[in-house]
Formats: structure tokens, sequence, C-alpha cells
């Protein structure tokens, strides 16, 4: 149960907004349409349809993290979605299976906001689980904004060996002068993981047969290990816009942008350490340099530079003059790798090109871009797209079709790899991924359906004995999907289906199905619009697979054909509530625990977490 005092905290922060709430003249006060929006680095020089205002609504508010970690919020995630080969051209280390948790540029936001705005988020559960997040933006001038965002997840888990501390920070600026010549995008990030690792429970068919009930008596395969891992990320991205000056009343002098320089400065490094006090437990197979003591440790730095030029839509519209767009792009990388045995200082350098069109009459939008490797670790390297998108029917009906084809060189660790338990030199052919989807949206009846099929070739991954292998083939995956949520009067029911197909044996592990429901009452502008409430309750399922097991020492997840998991719903009991610009829930996490049977893993050795209580506040103020 929760710690009382918890309880009380959360009910102090709650209980003046329910006490005020009976007055309906207050909420007058709120408003949460127009004055924060934010967007991605990426979206930040698109119009301004692609700035999104901050969801202030209950919808799916108490999933606030990825269910499929090992057994305790913090842990490494284990996906079941089948991704292909992700990113950009140029260089990877290894699968970060903590991405999720990261503050990247990729993923930071960047905010505008009429007034200071700060948003706060906190969940305790059973555990010690404390989960607290903040964001606080300022507008220093009009066009100058800053954001400062904290993560912290703190959780002692259900069994031995899994404990998680986990933060990070984040900042993010943009800023543009008053004549929109030059802009300027700023981020940084510091992310920190100090994990216990446990390497799972000794024997699952124990736990599955429900032998132990206390969690904290049973054996784990690892008693003294640890994994620190440390992120720094560094990215400074300049506009230079080119074109005609504004003549309109409301923007005059302002430049119209026909044309923009692009510079985009990174830098990234890596720090991943595992410790083993205790490597002679018979858990590894292999022990190369030390018997008494695991201090296994890796260090990657990546310096870039990218300048691109890319023409814009100047406004003028005088038909295929104007609605052809182009860009081209230079990319300079310079990385270090070191690591026990290896250190090895490479550059990359990558080129691109796209074409486009900069505006449509007929909602119609397409675009075609390459990005190459000429010289470095990831020479020859590319990824080709193609993308077109139409809207139909006064834009009631929005159809994208899409196809790529990438190529690239193995993540540094398959290649190269020393540590006390593991190591390799290998010399691995490039992956290849050709892949060809689409997917129809119709908004005013929430439905969303689409399909992708793609070919991968000389798949890496890690044999069952954690080694790191090739498979010198081709492996076809279809998946398809289809997002359609229903209301009648009160009642909601969302859902989301996904169906994956990879012939049977192959080095992809995947389950066929991963179902999403939920089915809950909503009571909105109750005491004078003062509340608003959902209850009800959620249902994950996957199909039965023989999910991929985890390995401490590298961090990575590989092939085993011993136990299939899967063919487990789990049930989840929420009540959400908001109050002006407060919402708060209370949730049973896995409600089904022990009354459905114990096989409830989600990755070999590691079950899921039992029935836990949660209860979360999220607190926005915008003063």
């Amino acid at each position: 149960m929760l710690k009382i005092k918890q309880l009380l905290l959360l009910w102090v922060l709650a209980s003046p907004l329910f006490l005020g709430a009976q007055n309906g003249d207050t909420l007058k006060l709120f408003r949460d349409n127009g004055i924060t929006n934010y967007c991605s680095a990426d979206g930040f020089e698109s119009n301004a349809d692609s700035l999104t205002g901050v969801d202030n609504t209950l919808n799916h508010f108490q999933n606030y993290v990825e269910r499929n970690n090992l057994g305790n919020v913090g842990l490494p995630i284990n996906d079941f979605i089948y991704k292909g080969l992700l990113g950009d051209v140029g260089f990877n280390y290894a699968k970060n299976n903590y991405q999720s948790y990261f503050l990247t540029p990729q993923n930071l936001k960047f905010y505008t906001t009429r007034s200071p705005f700060s948003d706060l988020f906190y969940v305790a559960g059973t555990k010690k689980e404390n989960i607290f997040k903040m964001t606080f933006s300022y507008n220093i001038k009009k066009n100058w904004n800053v954001t400062i965002h904290f993560s912290r997840i703190r959780s002692e888990g259900f069994y031995l060996q899994s404990k998680t501390l986990d933060n990070f920070i984040g900042l993010s600026s943009n800023y543009k002068t008053k004549n929109n010549r030059y802009w300027l995008l700023v981020s940084g990030g510091f992310n920190s993981i100090k994990n216990e690792e446990s390497g799972g429970i000794v024997n699952d068919s124990a736990f599955i047969n429900g032998g132990t009930t206390d969690r904290l008596l049973m054996r784990m395969n690892i008693s003294s290990a640890s994994r620190n891992v440390a992120n720094t990320n560094v990215m400074i991205k300049q506009f230079l816009n080119f074109g005609r000056k504004s003549t309109d009343t409301a923007s005059l002098g302002n430049i119209i942008t026909g044309s923009r320089l692009m510079l985009t400065s990174s830098y990234t490094n890596y720090a991943l350490k595992y410790e083993d006090d205790l490597p002679a437990n018979g858990f590894y197979q292999n022990i190369y340099i030390d018997s008494s003591k695991t201090v296994d440790t890796a260090f990657t730095y990546t310096l870039g530079n990218e300048l691109e030029w890319k023409r814009e839509d100047n406004g003028k519209h005088r038909g295929g003059q104007d609605m052809f767009g182009f860009s081209i792009s230079a990319k300079d990388e310079i990385v270090r790798v070191k690591q026990q045995e290896t250190d090895t200082t490479f550059n990359n350098v990558m080129l691109g090109g796209c074409v486009y069109n900069t505006y449509s009459n007929h909602s119609f939008y397409w675009q075609a871009g390459v990005k190459y490797g000429v010289i470095g670790y990831n020479k020859n390297d590319y990824r080709a797209e193609i993308v077109i998108k139409k809207k139909l029917m006064d834009s009631l009906f929005t159809v994208t079709l899409y196809t790529n084809s990438k190529e690239q060189a193995p993540d540094f660790i398959y290649n190269k790899y020393v540590s006390n338990n593991f190591r390799w030199n290998n010399n691995f052919n490039k992956t290849s991924e050709w892949k060809v989807g689409g997917d129809v949206e119709i908004k005013k009846i929430k439905l969303c359906v689409g399909a992708d099929f793609r070919v991968i070739k000389n798949v890496l991954y890690f044999d069952t004995y954690a080694i790191a292998k090739q498979f010198k083939g081709e492996v076809p995956v279809f998946s398809a999907f289809l997002k359609k949520d229903f209301k009648l009067r009160n009642w909601h029911l969302d859902n989301l289906l996904r169906y994956q197909f990879v012939p049977d044996s192959m080095v992809i592990r995947i389950p066929a199905l991963v179902l999403e429901h939920s089915l809950y009452y909503s009571a909105n502008n109750l005491f004078k619009g003062a509340l608003n409430l959902q209850i009800g309750a959620s249902v994950y399922y996957s199909s039965e697979y023989y999910a991929n097991a985890y390995m401490p020492a590298t961090g990575e997840f590989y092939l085993q054909s011993e136990q299939k998991l899967g063919n487990y719903p789990f049930i989840d009991l929420f009540l959400n509530a908001k109050i002006k610009s407060v919402r708060v829930f209370v949730k049973i996490d896995h409600l089904n625990s022990g009354l459905m049977g114990n096989n409830y893993m989600l990755t070999p050795h590691y079950p899921y977490n039992d029935r836990i209580y949660k209860i979360g506040i999220s607190w926005r103020f915008w003063d």
C-alpha cells in the first residue's frame, strides 16, 4: 500500500482546488488554449500549424510510462513493435534500451508561451515508486523562450536487485529576430541511469506455478551487479532566412522566407559502465579478464556539424516556379569510441538532397529525399524516401503513402566488443531494409488504419548465447494497425490493434497481436463546470511468442527459444479527475494479478510487477 505520508501530501496539494472549485467564476481565469504551444526541433521551421497546444485533457492521463520494462519502472524497455532501421545516416554505437526515458534533441519540446508556464507531475506507487517531472517555460521576450525540463524515477521494485534511480535534466530555448531574418534553437540534456542488475529470477517455472509468494525471497541470477549510463547532449541549430520584405501593415518589414540556410551543431557522449562484484557465480559462460570483479566501461563521443540550404514557400504562388522546392545538405561527424582494448577515432561525411512541393492548392503534398555516406565508418550508407500525402473530401480523409530504402553499417557493438564476459571481433556486412506502406486517417470519426511491408537483409542480432551474429538472408515483416475510438453518450471505448507477421524461426521475434483497449465513463462539467471525471478499465494484451531475453553484461536483448511468453491480459482500473488546471489519477495497475495465473512475464526471468496502487497529480500554472 502507499505510504500514508505520500497520500497526505497529495491530498494537501489537491484539496484547496476541490474547495475552491465550487465557484464557477474562478474557472474563467484558466485558459489552456492559445497561451502555451510547443513543437519539436524538426517542426520548428514549419508553419504555425505545426505548433501543438498543451494537452490538459484526461484521455490516457494515467498511462504515464511504457509497460514493457523488466518489471520495474526505469529498467530497460523490451520493444514489442518492430521499428526497423531507425535514425538518420550516421554512427551508432549500440541500441539504447533506455531511450524512452531520455531527454534528447529529438524529443525535447520547444515552447512559446504568453505567460510563464509550469507543469508539475508526481506519481507515488507501491514499492516506493516515485516519479517526478517538471517543466518550466518562460518567454523572456515575445520572440525568445527558455524552458527547463527535469525528470526523476526512483523505485525499489518487487524483487531483489531491481532498484532504479534515474535522473534527466534538459534545457530548450528558441529565438527569432523581430524581422524574421535569424532563428536559433538550443537544447541540452543530461541523462543518468544508476540501476541494479539482477539477471532475473533463477526459476521461472516456480514463479509461474505460484511456488513463492514473498517476492523478496526469490533467488536472483545476479546478486551484486549494477549498470550506470551517463549521457550528455547539446544541439545548436541556426537558421538564416532569405527573401523579400513584407509590405503588409501587420508584418511590415518582416522577411517572407523564400530560402533558408541552416547550420546544426551537435555534441553527444555516452559513458557506459557495468559492474559485478561476483562474476564467478556461474551466470556467465566466460570470464576473460578478472574473476574477482567485473568493471566494463565504454565511452563514445560524437561531434557533428550539418549545413543545409532549402527553398521555402515564398508566398507568391505563381505556379510551378514557386511550387517546386529542393534542398541540399552536407554533414561532418567526428566520432571516438573507447572501450577495453579499443580506442579509435574516425570521421564521417554525409551528403543529402531532397525535392518537394512548397505549397499545394489541392491539399496534395509530396517529398523525395536521399542521404549518402561518402567517407568514414558509415561510407556508402544511404537512406532514400518518398512520401505522398493527399487530403480528400474537404480534408475529412488524409491518405499517406510512403516507401523508403536504407542501408547502414552495423552498430559498433556488433563488430567490436571486449568485456570481462563477452568479446568478439567481427566484420559484418551492412544491413539493408526496403519498406512500403500507407495509412488513412478520418479525424471526424476518430479512425486511423495503416499497414506496411518491409524486407530486411543481413539482420544483426544476439544469438541464444547473447553473442553478436548476422543472418545471411532476407527477413520479410508485415505489420498493420487499426485505431478506432467509439463514443455513446458518456461511454467511451478506445481501441488500438496491431498485427505483425514474421515467418517462424526467424531472428526477429515479435508478437503477432498487440491489443490496447480502454472502456470508461466520462462525466464532464460537474459542479457548474468545475469537475471532469473518468472512471474505467484498460486492457493490454500480446499474443504468445518467444520473447527476447536480456543480458545485463551487455545491456542488450538476445534470442531465446525455450519459453513462450504472452497470451496474458493486463487489466488496470483507473479514476481520473480534473479541476481547472489540476489533474489527478488513482490507478490499480495489474488488477488481475494472481487471479488469472502467474504467467505474466514480458521478458524471460523478469516477471511484470504484481498488483500496484498508484496515485498521481499534474498541476499546471500560467502565471
